[in-house]
C-alpha cells in the first residue's frame, strides 16, 4: 500500500510538472516558427525604379518579402531598424549576364550542382550590389576585357546567397542557347530551321486536336500528338521560354531577326555592338538586347555601311523601343584584371551609356528591371514593390558616380553585407 500510496504522489508532483512543461515547450517551438520578422529601411531615398522616388521614406521587410514602402509606416514590436537617412535604396543590381559568380569546380551535369555559397565572388558581388546574375560556365575577357566564351553547359539565374545554398538556385535552366543559328555551319542552322519547323507543325496538330476534342469529334481512342522531341522549341514558340543567341555584328543581328521573323519568339540577343545601324527593325521584332556601352569595335572603312560600335548605342535603342540590359566588358568578378571592366563596376558601365546620351532612369532599368526581365524573373526582382523579394541595396551616394559605395545588401530580407564590417572596404570613407 505504501508502495502504491508513494507512486501515485510522484505521479502527482513530478508527472503532472513533466505533462505540463513540455506541451509548452513545444507550443513555444510553434510560435516562434510562425511569428514573422520584420526589418526596416527608414528614412531613405526609396528608388522603386518601377514607381518613382520617394524622398525619406520606409521600407517594411517581412521576413523575405518587401511588405509595405511609404511614409509613416507603423512598425511591428521587435522590428529590426536601419537607420538609412541621407542614403539611397535601391532593388539589387542584376547581372543580365555573368561568368564564375558563386561556382566551385567545373564538370557536367547541372550548373546548380557547381555553386559554392561561400564563395569569395558572392561576397564581392554583394560588396557591389548585385544580388541576382544569369550564369553561365565560361572562360576568357583576358587582362582588358573583351567577350568571354560560354562553354554551353547550361544556364541558371542565381541569388547571391550567401551561405544558403537552398535560396541561390531562382530558375534552372534560364533559357535557351541558340547560338548556333550565328555561330554554327550551314547544317547547324539548317537543322535549328529544321526544330522550329517540326514545333509549328506540332502547335498546328495539337490545336487542331483541342478543338476537336472540345466538339467530342475525336476519332476513337485518339491521343494527342507527340512533340516528337522538340519540347524546347515548343516551349519557346508557346513564349514559356527565353531564346539567347550571340549577334555583335549587323549581319548576325539581321540573320536573327530573320528567325525570328519566321519563328517569333521571345529571344535575348547577346553581345550587341552594332544594333545601333538597324535600331528599328531590332525594335519591330521586339528581341532584347545585351550591351557593353564601353567595348569598342572599331569601324571597317572597308564596307560601305555603317559600322563598328558607338557609345549612343544605347540611347538610339532605347529611342525606337528596343529593351536591353547593360553588363560590363568582363562579366565576372575579375581577381587579376584592370580595375573598373568587371561586375563590381555594373553601374559604372551602365553610366557610360549615359554618357552616350541614354537617361537615367532607363540607364538604371538596364540593370535593375529591365535585366530582372530579360532573364525570366522581373516578378520577383528588379524593382522595389510590395510583395516582391526583399532584395534591396542602400547606397552611400549616386548610383552612377564613380566614388559611390555599397553600405548594406539585403537578400530574400537577410543583411548579408554590411560595409562598416567588410574585409574589402570598411577602411575607404566617402569625401
Amino acid at each position: 500500500m505504501r508502495r502504491i500510496a508513494g507512486s501515485i504522489l510522484w505521479l502527482l508532483t513530478f508527472g503532472s510538472a513533466w505533462a505540463q512543461e513540455t506541451p509548452k515547450k513545444d507550443d513555444t517551438k510553434k510560435d516562434d516558427a510562425k511569428k514573422p520578422v520584420y526589418v526596416a529601411l527608414v528614412g531613405g531615398d526609396v528608388t522603386t525604379v518601377t514607381k518613382g522616388t520617394l524622398r525619406g521614406a520606409t521600407v517594411l521587410i517581412k521576413d523575405s518579402k518587401i511588405h509595405r514602402i511609404g511614409h509613416g509606416i507603423p512598425l511591428p514590436d521587435g522590428t529590426v531598424q536601419h537607420d538609412v537617412r541621407g542614403r539611397r535604396v535601391l532593388p539589387g543590381f542584376v547581372a543580365c549576364s555573368a561568368y564564375g559568380l558563386g561556382v566551385s569546380g567545373w564538370g557536367g551535369g547541372k550548373l546548380s550542382d557547381m555553386l559554392d555559397p561561400y564563395s569569395e565572388t558572392v561576397q564581392l558581388a554583394l560588396a557591389s550590389g548585385i544580388t541576382t546574375a544569369y550564369l553561365e560556365l565560361g572562360f576568357g575577357g583576358g587582362f582588358f576585357g573583351g567577350r568571354t566564351m560560354s562553354l554551353g553547359q547550361g544556364s541558371a539565374v542565381v541569388k547571391m546567397a550567401y551561405g544558403r545554398l537552398d535560396e541561390m538556385t531562382v530558375l534552372e535552366p534560364a533559357a535557351v542557347d541558340l547560338s548556333a543559328w550565328t555561330q554554327g555551319g550551314a547544317s547547324q542552322r539548317h537543322g535549328v530551321r529544321e526544330k522550329f519547323g517540326k514545333a509549328r507543325e506540332y502547335l498546328q496538330k495539337l490545336d487542331d486536336f483541342e478543338k476537336r476534342k472540345s466538339q467530342n469529334r475525336l476519332k476513337p481512342n485518339e491521343q494527342a500528338p507527340s512533340t516528337g522531341g522538340v519540347e524546347q522549341e515548343v516551349k519557346l514558340l508557346k513564349g514559356e521560354a527565353l531564346a539567347r543567341v550571340s549577334a555583335s555584328t549587323a549581319d548576325e543581328i539581321r540573320v536573327v531577326l530573320q528567325l525570328l521573323s519566321d519563328f517569333p519568339m521571345k529571344c535575348v540577343l547577346v553581345g550587341v555592338d552594332e544594333g545601333w545601324t538597324l535600331p528599328e527593325e531590332i525594335g519591330r521584332s521586339n528581341a532584347y538586347c545585351i550591351l557593353t556601352p564601353r567595348n569598342r569595335v572599331y569601324r571597317d572603312r572597308g564596307v560601305n555601311r555603317p559600322n563598328g560600335s558607338s557609345i549612343e548605342q544605347a540611347a538610339i535603342l532605347r529611342k525606337a523601343g528596343v529593351k536591353f540590359g547593360i553588363v560590363p566588358t568582363s562579366p565576372m568578378i575579375d581577381l587579376d584584371g584592370i580595375a573598373g571592366r568587371d561586375l563590381l563596376n555594373l553601374p559604372l558601365e551602365a553610366a557610360f551609356a549615359v554618357r552616350g546620351g541614354l537617361d537615367e532612369q532607363t540607364a538604371i532599368e538596364s540593370i535593375t528591371i529591365t535585366a530582372a526581365e530579360l532573364i525570366g524573373v522581373s516578378n520577383r526582382i528588379g524593382s522595389i514593390e510590395e510583395g516582391k523579394d526583399a532584395d534591396l541595396i542602400v547606397l552611400d551616394g549616386d548610383p552612377f558616380d564613380y566614388r559611390t559605395f555599397v553600405d548594406l545588401t539585403f537578400v530574400n530580407g537577410r543583411l548579408l553585407y554590411d560595409k562598416e564590417k567588410s574585409p574589402y572596404f570598411s577602411h575607404l570613407k566617402r569625401k
